[in-house]
């Protein structure tokens, strides 16, 4: 919460938004089984228009035929094309009109998304056509709630006034101790919220307060609790559950946070993480960022809440801390002889493209090989 940007909002409820940005690749669904198929079921048509060029790559040759969207997409997932506009079979390449067509392409199912057998190679027109069919650029919003976090701080005069006890950090009272702890502890659970909230909307009539989404919830395109090598998890692991994903979905992710055990993990993998100086907290406490040689340029943030074996990649000029009101502290004053204060903040996070980014658990031992 300290390191994000603060974006002010003026309501406990906002919009974040995920734009459709163009991808560059999909998968069959249904295998090509003969030279006469021109309509093919693919993962994803969405982002694909009325003359695009696709390479069609079989995975078992690596052989490559080239098509033609003629047509519109007929549904999310269906696309005409035409045939055979160049292959390169053997690493041989053959334009038309003697280009050749690749029968029994096999197919590569849902859930292989880092196996994609089409890419998009680009957009190929007349330059007479009318009446062409755009790409959506409407994006799609979901609601975030600002959460209101309150943590008193109470202490009687007799506790106050007691002088036995020697404090850390040059602390003189009791009453500036438990302000020190109270504060620690609201960062604490903001940060815990930050990562495992989930959203639910204010309803006085039922008590019920409102709370933000965290990331866990938030990233739903590349989330993974289930990880290929979970017993053996490894340095490539973690670049393609995270790093990759996020880039495959349009991203540039820039910042990993780590819990505590990936310590141990990159120890593991042999990589010597090395300290960045990075400053210090606007509280005074010291920024402890990492870089490892294998992911050059991501900063690695060692996050103690995050629970063991959970790592998150963020894009980070798309996330934000939306704040209704600061983390700042209200001295209540005194009651006989008590003297009151409250620590106080209303915020929540915002995501904006929620595929740029990436979050995997489930992992269970980290493995060298």
């Amino acid at each position: 919460m300290t390191r994000l940007s603060y974006v002010p909002v003026e309501r406990v409820d906002f919009l974040m938004y995920t734009h459709q940005y163009r991808g560059r690749g999909t998968y069959l669904a249904t295998a090509v089984s003969s030279s006469s198929t021109t309509s093919l079921t693919v993962g994803d048509a969405t982002f694909l228009m009325n003359h695009d060029l696709l390479d069609l790559t079989d995975p078992a040759t690596g052989n490559v035929e080239r098509v033609q969207i003629n047509g519109d997409p007929t549904s999310s997932t269906t696309i005409n094309v035409t045939r055979g506009v160049s292959t390169i079979v053997s690493g041989t390449y053959t334009a038309p009109p003697t280009g050749s067509y690749l029968t029994g392409l096999s197919s590569i199912g849902a859930g292989s998304s880092g196996n994609l057998n089409i890419a998009l190679v680009g957009n190929a027109r007349t330059g007479a056509e009318v009446n062409q069919t755009g790409l959506t650029t409407v994006g799609v919003s979901r609601t975030q709630y600002c959460q209101t976090f309150q943590f008193p701080v109470q202490v009687g005069g007799s506790a106050q006034t007691a002088r036995a006890q020697v404090m850390p950090g040059g602390i003189q009272t009791p009453f500036d101790f438990n302000m020190t702890v109270q504060l620690q502890n609201m960062v604490d659970d903001i940060e815990n919220c930050i990562y495992y909230g989930q959203a639910q909307a204010p309803n006085d009539a039922v008590g019920i307060t409102a709370k933000m989404n965290g990331l866990k919830y938030i990233l739903q395109t590349n989330n993974t609790t289930s990880p290929t090598n979970a017993s053996a998890y490894g340095a490539t692991d973690l670049i393609r559950d995270t790093l990759q994903a996020a880039r495959q979905g349009g991203g540039e992710p820039d910042l990993l946070l780590v819990s505590t055990n990936f310590m141990s993990g990159f120890a593991t993998w042999g990589q010597a993480i090395q300290r960045v100086p990075a400053g210090e907290t606007a509280f005074g406490t010291p920024i402890n960022v990492f870089e490892a040689p294998f992911l050059h340029g991501v900063t690695i943030v060692e996050a103690p809440l995050l629970q063991p074996f959970t790592a998150i990649a963020l894009t980070s000029s798309e996330v934000y801390i939306r704040n209704k009101r600061n983390p700042f502290w209200q001295l209540r004053g005194s009651r006989g002889d008590m003297v009151e204060g409250d620590w106080i903040a209303e915020l929540a996070i915002e995501v904006v493209n929620e595929p740029h980014h990436a979050w995997v658990q489930g992992i269970t031992a980290f493995s060298a090989n």
